[in-house]
């Protein structure tokens, strides 16, 4: 069974994102919406880790969450790492993995 890890980056974007849409939208329904979400991705990724979405980066697999996000992680030995929470409509650009 693979163990699942968050890279700092990952769970400050996730946390920032999870407070940016509690206080935007004045209720929690939307956070627990995408909490929901991305439990339900993960415990998938533990079962199927290859099951992401190839990117152009190395070993590097995402998966969308919801409309507007998506878990960008890693693969070794036994680890599922964690290592962006990351928001589509940004510039991909941005995007540092």
């Amino acid at each position: 069974m693979y163990k699942v890890i968050w890279s700092d980056d990952a769970e400050s974007d996730y946390y920032n994102t999870l407070v940016f849409w509690t206080k935007h939208n004045k209720s929690n329904s939307y956070s627990i919406k995408l909490i929901a979400n991305v439990e339900r991705k993960i415990n998938y990724l533990i079962q199927n880790p290859n099951s992401g979405i190839a990117t152009n980066f190395h070993n590097t697999y995402k998966v969308p969450i919801l409309k507007y996000f998506s878990l960008y992680y890693r693969l070794s030995e036994q680890t599922i790492e964690i290592i962006a929470f990351w928001d589509n409509r940004r510039n991909p650009e941005n995007l540092e993995l």
